[in-house]
């Protein structure tokens, strides 16, 4: 059971840095380039947790 809270707080971090990441990068500030950017990062995130 210890593994599975070690895994969920390790996933958590990475969720963190690549938001903080992608936070940093951003320049635009327009809604539709924010949504995008967004679920652009939920589907690289995902698919690369997923893998």
């Amino acid at each position: 059971m210890i593994e599975v809270f070690l895994l969920a707080i390790a996933l958590a971090m990475d969720a963190f840095a690549v938001a903080i990441g992608l936070g940093a990068k951003s320049q635009k500030h327009s809604s539709a380039y924010v949504l995008r950017l967004a679920v652009y990062a939920a589907l690289y995130f995902g698919i690369a947790q997923g893998v």
